[in-house]
C-alpha cells in the first residue's frame, strides 16, 4: 500500500535576523508574542504547507496546548494580522492565516515534489512561478539521468592492504609480549610478598 502523499513541511526556514513586523509583536507581547508566531508558523508548515484554518475554537484549542488562554492566543493572532505577518483580507474572507512569504516559502520547499495539491482561492502568489510543483512535473529528477542533486565523482580504485595486515601481525605480536612481560612482573611480585 502506497504512502499517502504528505502535504506539510518537516522543517521551515526562519531568519536569524526577525523583520519589523515580528519585532513589534515581541515589543508588544514580550517573547510569549514570538514564541506563538513561530508556533503558528510551525502549525501553518507542519500541516498544509501553505495555510492553516483559525476559528476561535482553534485559537482556544491552539492556546491550551501551549500553555496560555484563547484570548491571549487570540491578541497575538490579531495584532499579527494587523501588523502584516498573515494577509487580512485572507482571514476575513476564508478564516484561514497565511501569507505572500509564507506562501513563497512553502512552494519554494516542495518545488520538487510530483504533485502538490493547493486551493487556488487561498492562493496569494501565482502558481505559475512554481507550476513545475502544482501539478505534474514534465522532467522527474529523481528518473532524469541529469539528476542534480547526484554530484559525479570519480571511483577510486581501493588497494589492496597487505601492509597493514603485517603491521596488524605485529602490534598482536606486540601486545602479546607486553601481556607475558606484565604477567612476569605480577608472579614477580606474588613471589617478592610470600
Amino acid at each position: 500500500m502506497a504512502r499517502p502523499q504528505k502535504q506539510g513541511l518537516d522543517y521551515f526556514p526562519l531568519d536569524v535576523v526577525c523583520n519589523g513586523k515580528i519585532e513589534l509583536i515581541e515589543a508588544e507581547f514580550g517573547l510569549t508574542g514570538f514564541a506563538v508566531v513561530v508556533k503558528l508558523f510551525q502549525r501553518i508548515y507542519g500541516e498544509r504547507g501553505y495555510y492553516c484554518e483559525w476559528t476561535d475554537e482553534v485559537a482556544l484549542l491552539f492556546g491550551k496546548k501551549n500553555g496560555l488562554g484563547g484570548n491571549a492566543v487570540s491578541e497575538i493572532v490579531g495584532a499579527s494580522i494587523k501588523r502584516g505577518i498573515f494577509d487580512k483580507a485572507m482571514f476575513e474572507k476564508y478564516g484561514i492565516l497565511t501569507s505572500v512569504g509564507i506562501q513563497e516559502r512553502y512552494f519554494e520547499a516542495v518545488n520538487r515534489r510530483k504533485l502538490v495539491c493547493v486551493k487556488e482561492e487561498y492562493l496569494l502568489i501565482s502558481y505559475t512561478q512554481f507550476s513545475n510543483c502544482v501539478s505534474n512535473n514534465r522532467v522527474n529528477v529523481d528518473i532524469n539521468p541529469e539528476n542534480d542533486d547526484n554530484n559525479p565523482q570519480s571511483k577510486v580504485k581501493e588497494s589492496k592492504v597487505k601492509e597493514s595486515k603485517v603491521n596488524k601481525s605485529k602490534v598482536e605480536e606486540s601486545r602479546g609480549e607486553e601481556r607475558k612481560e606484565n604477567k612476569s612482573i605480577v608472579n614477580e611480585k606474588k613471589k617478592i610478598k610470600q
